[in-house]
């Protein structure tokens, strides 16, 4: 059995990677086992995160069991400073470690670095025995920009358990945004396309997440907008509720790398609406298994949810095909065994 440390926001951890880290923490497996290692980017108070910094560089400094392999959880700003130092601690014990790209702005990270830290992230990359990226696009990033051989990398998609079964449909479609409702998620442009609806397509749109609006344009947005439901921040219970309740799922960001929010709609049979970012292209075949419109662009997103709502043959077809799509490549219970062939080979080197 491969011992596997994982590195990075633990599971449960707000944010993207905690949430992914909680799923596969609920996976089970008889060829490794994990251990997650808070490394100090959780948020909390600067003492606590400072601690777990330091645990997470004992963890990896510290004696291990040989064979150990580490997952390091990688994004851009202060968590590549933090696991620069701690892949730097890795390789002077010459332990393999397998790192995790998630950050959806690494493109534009790196190219803001100077000469000195471009290097170093690089270095960091170059050495990993493995790197997991999240689809093709970061694939020829990380080869082309971070000179990672090709035989080093692998694409591992995000995945997130769904029902078994799916809710009876609502009679009247609601259309769900999940995440953090601020301008880089496009609720400004997604407002402004659900305020251009015709009043007789136009249901209702829920906004599930934490409102993060410091110049107050999304609050004046909020209040001329109809139709328009705010729940604040749900957790993983009351998240299921509007899954289940809804009929088409939008997401309307500028900068992903592979939401997931978008699998977690496919997974509950919802149609989505999403612009084109990230890994997005790779998830969803535009028209079929849902609907790729362009970023910053109202217009184009009205069209789609106007189509979907007004059609419900069509809204049907193109859930279903997202759903089939989540049980073939997304679904949580392949996730672990595409892991463990990335340790297999970190550890055997």
């Amino acid at each position: 059995m491969t011992r596997v440390i994982v590195l990075g926001p633990g599971p449960g951890t707000a944010g993207g990677i905690g949430v992914m880290m909680g799923h596969l923490a609920r996976t089970e497996s008889d060829h490794s086992s994990l251990a997650f290692v808070e490394s100090g980017g959780a948020p909390g108070p600067r003492a606590r995160r400072l601690c777990a910094f330091g645990r997470a560089m004992l963890a990896c400094w510290a004696p291990v069991p040989d064979g150990t392999v580490y997952h390091v959880n990688l994004a851009s700003k202060g968590s590549t400073w933090r696991k620069l130092v701690l892949t730097g601690l890795l390789r002077v014990r010459r332990r393999p470690y397998v790192l995790h790209l998630h950050g959806g702005g690494y493109a534009e990270f790196l190219k803001n670095l100077n000469k000195v830290m471009t290097v170093a992230v690089r270095s960091m990359f170059r050495s990993a025995s493995s790197v997991m990226v999240l689809g093709e696009l970061w694939r020829q990033f990380v080869s082309e920009e971070l000179g990672v051989s090709a035989q080093k990398l692998h694409i591992i998609p995000n995945a997130v358990p769904g029902p078994a079964a799916l809710p009876n449909p609502s009679s009247t479609p609601t259309v769900l945004f999940t995440g953090k409702v601020t301008r880089a998620k496009g609720i400004v442009e997604l407002l402004q396309a659900w305020g251009s609806l015709p009043d007789h397509i136009r249901t209702r749109l829920v906004l599930a997440g934490d409102l993060h609006d410091p110049d107050g344009c999304i609050t004046r947005l909020l209040e001329t907008t109809p139709d328009v439901t705010t729940t604040g921040w749900l957790d993983g219970e009351r998240l299921k509720k509007e899954l289940a309740h809804a009929s088409i799922l939008v997401l309307a960001s500028h900068m992903e790398n592979l939401p997931l929010s978008l699998l977690d709609g496919m997974a509950w049979g919802l149609a989505p609406v999403v612009t084109d970012v990230g890994s997005v292209s790779d998830v969803i075949t535009d028209g079929d298994s849902g609907w790729i419109v362009p970023v910053g662009a109202p217009r184009e997103l009205a069209n789609a949810m106007e189509i979907l709502l007004a059609d419900t043959p069509r809204r049907v077809a193109v859930a279903q095909a997202a759903r089939a799509r989540w049980q073939e490549q997304y679904d949580i219970v392949h996730y672990r065994s595409r892991l463990e062939d990335v340790y297999r080979q970190a550890r055997t080197g």
